[in-house]
């Protein structure tokens, strides 16, 4: 089969450069189409999340207005816990007087009677000091009561700070200070334990 071709050339290269361009402007038009698609997509999502944007900034002052209650209760329960270790501390303490009351009690003479208690201890760690104010009717019982104190295993370290006599109603009546330490600390906890 042979094929003639009877337009000239000029008029086959302008209908080639034709069918090119109208190519090239369909090409364009599609590819400015898809453009303008893809911006106005892009357009359409930036809208939406600045929305989104919006009600997250709302809803964050929701929440910071609803966490105000929620970190005052936070300082509360940090509050309660230390409350709490504050009584575990005084309740391990608190067995402890009872045991030196007791001792106490057994070492009295049956002539005298104590005035004050009162206790000193800088640190948990540090032994309890205590001073013991009291009177008598004799120095003897005084002096029988810091025998005993000194000879006891629960009282280390005991001083007779002041000792003065006065009269009463024609009765004598002596006056006593003293300083000791409680030594028998372990005691409330083992009487703690099952």
């Amino acid at each position: 089969m042979l094929r003639i071709n009877l337009l000239p050339l000029k008029v086959r290269k302008t209908k080639i450069a034709v069918q090119l361009y109208t190519y090239f402007l369909i090409a364009a038009s599609v590819l400015g189409i898809v453009l303008i698609l893809l911006f106005l997509n892009l357009l359409l999502q930036t809208r939406r999340l600045d929305a989104k944007l919006e009600k997250l900034k709302v809803a964050e002052v929701t929440l910071a207005d609803q966490l105000g209650p929620l970190r005052g209760l936070a300082r509360q329960e940090q509050r309660l816990a230390e409350l709490k270790d504050m009584i575990r501390v005084l309740g391990a303490e608190q067995g402890i007087w009872i045991n030196i009351l007791d001792d106490l009690a057994d070492q009295v003479q049956d002539d005298m009677w104590l005035t004050r208690l009162a206790s000193e201890r800088k640190q948990e760690a540090d032994p309890l000091r205590l001073t013991l104010a009291g009177e008598a009717f004799h120095k003897i019982s005084v002096a029988d009561f810091l025998t005993m104190l000194e000879n006891s295993t629960r009282f280390a370290e005991v001083s007779l700070e002041d000792l003065s006599e006065t009269m009463v109603g024609g009765t004598p009546q002596v006056q006593f200070k003293l300083k000791m330490r409680y030594a028998d600390l372990q005691a409330p906890a083992q009487a703690r334990q099952p």
